[in-house]
């Protein structure tokens, strides 16, 4: 990459909004510096929740906060949560706009339920820049190169086929908790160690909690469970409610309030149950295998608790500031603190979903789509999980000529066999500057039908991992592929590859790679057959 990759996030925090957005926002940010980016932030200021939340060192332009009252020119078309931008539409678009002609960028990422498709069509008009939409609702029109949906749905296309068009494959859908945005620390934090025991409790309902929910919960864990172990409550300083949890948390021993930690992660492994709302901290939960009852804290919630309920990876319970509400919820923690069997399943279900490297996966999807700098090292038998999911995605086993499922023993022996035969194979996997593995390439040296062993032929397959399909990575992949072929070779030999007639992609790979196209009969079937000739280098 000749120049540093340049990102401006427009994203915003207050005690209506909450933290979220500029926490998620903020890892991505992070996770952008291994590839030497150049991060700024654009915020309006709203109250001191925002202000504290923006690290010293990160790079932010403060838009200023509003002077007039809020009101949308068309009603009819507003986003519900157009409020939570404080002024017109126009008005802030104008101001980002303002803001990135100063400084031009490759990529803008929006984070904010205010701004609908006339807001992003506006700035992109006027700003040559690639835009990433994050959002969790799917509630307005969006206008965007790259849409971001954390969350899990059955079908993320059908749940956003009305805010935007995805014909032509012109937006590119990251979607579920694969692209979790989740800070640097939780790729490799120690996960929590399960108890059969629930000794200690750990409460987070957020980073404003402007209904103290969290003051309910210590009562209903305290005077409703009669639960006499450890509970350590995160909150804010900035909290109004602050002072009374201090207070309240008084009343009992070995209870405590801590306040504004870098992050969660080493909270969220130490205690036999966590009780919180949702949004991004129900990610980081799941990422430290935490079991967790979940409590919907605001509207937007509803996209992430309900679904991680069904998967039971989640207890979810309702909680209002009612004495019957704060009985039942009490009930309930009782129960599952008595419930190791319960608790177990929580954390193992949940573990499951997340793998802490959703910020590094986008960090790379970005990078790669301003430049293909892609590395290939050898494969080694730690990347045997790594090959076995490539080798089992759907698109793959559907190109692939033996379309069964490879199980996990037979996959193992055959990845041994060939990392120890170096004469007659060649795998390497493809990574991005970060180290995410990107996809994979394998050289098999063998006689295809008909031929001998007579003249070296090697038969050439690969894959791109799904998150980095449509980014012409293919191209690159094969190409570097066949230098480091080359580099080990003493003598021309010849490269051929076998593609299904429905693999237009690998097709249109191998041509643009200057391969030779012929038909050949496999397996019963016509295929095209592609060969180059290759020299030593």
């Amino acid at each position: 990459m000749l120049e540093p990759l340049r990102v401006s996030f427009r994203v915003d925090a207050s005690q209506k909004i909450g933290t979220g957005h500029v926490r998620r926002c903020l890892s991505l940010a992070q996770a952008l510096k291994k590839f030497d980016a150049q991060s700024r932030f654009i915020c309006r200021q709203h109250d001191e929740v925002s202000a504290h939340l923006i690290p010293t060192h990160q790079a932010c332009d403060w838009l200023a906060a509003s002077t007039q009252t809020f009101s949308d020119n068309d009603p009819n078309v507003a986003p519900p949560y157009a409020s939570w931008g404080l002024v017109p539409w126009q008005l802030d678009a104008d101001q980002t706009i303002a803001v990135l002609k100063k400084a031009p960028v490759d990529w803008l990422v929006v984070d904010h339920y205010a701004w609908d498709a006339r807001w992003h069509q506006r700035v992109t008009a006027e700003v040559n820049v690639r835009l990433l939409a994050i959002d969790d609702l799917a509630d307005r029109s969006l206008s965007a190169d790259m849409l971001l949906d954390q969350n899990l749905d059955q079908n993320h296309f059908d749940k956003y086929k009305h805010c935007i068009s995805f014909a032509g494959e012109r937006v590119r859908l990251m979607a579920g908790p694969r692209y979790a945005l989740l800070s640097d620390r939780y790729k490799l934090a120690p996960r929590y160690e399960f108890s059969k025991v629930a000794s200690s409790i750990g409460i987070f309902m957020g980073g404003t909690d402007p209904d103290d929910l969290s003051s309910q919960v210590l009562l209903a864990c305290r005077e409703v469970a009669k639960f006499t172990g450890s509970i350590t409550l995160v909150s804010s300083q900035q909290n109004p409610h602050y002072k009374g949890r201090l207070a309240l948390a008084a009343k009992w021993p070995q209870t405590r309030v801590i306040h504004d930690l870098p992050d969660l992660s080493d909270f969220f492994a130490s205690h036999d149950l966590q009780i919180g709302s949702g949004g991004g901290a129900a990610w980081e939960r799941c990422c430290m295998g935490a079991p967790t009852l979940a409590v919907v804290a605001a509207t937007n919630q509803q996209a992430v608790l309900p679904q991680l309920a069904d998967l039971q990876a989640v207890r979810l319970v309702e909680l209002t500031k009612s004495d019957s509400s704060l009985q039942a919820f009490g009930k309930t923690v009782a129960e599952l603190l008595a419930d190791p069997v319960s608790r177990q399943q929580l954390s193992e279900k949940s573990i499951s979903l997340v793998d802490g490297r959703g910020s590094a996966r986008v960090a790379a999807v970005l990078a790669l789509a301003v430049s293909s700098d892609l590395t290939l090292r050898p494969a080694v038998l730690d990347d045997e999980a790594l090959l076995l999911g490539w080798s089992n995605e759907s698109q793959t086993r559907r190109n692939a000529f033996d379309t069964e499922p490879i199980g996990a023993t037979s996959h193992a022996v055959w990845l041994r066999s060939r990392l120890r035969d170096t004469e007659s194979c060649a795998l390497y996997i493809a990574e991005a500057k970060n180290a995410m593995p990107v996809g994979t390439i394998r050289f098999d040296r063998e006689a295809l039908p008909g031929e001998s062993f007579g003249t070296e032929v090697w038969r050439i397959s690969y894959g791109v991992d799904v998150s980095f399909r449509s980014l012409g990575l293919a191209r690159v992949l094969v190409q570097q592929g066949l230098e480091r072929l080359a580099q080990t070779r003493v003598a021309t030999c010849t490269v051929k590859a076998l593609v299904k007639p429905n693999n237009i992609a690998s097709m249109k790979t191998f041509e643009s790679l200057s391969f030779t196209a012929s038909r050949a009969a496999c397996d019963d079937q016509t295929v095209s057959c592609f060969e180059k000739v290759l020299r030593p280098l």
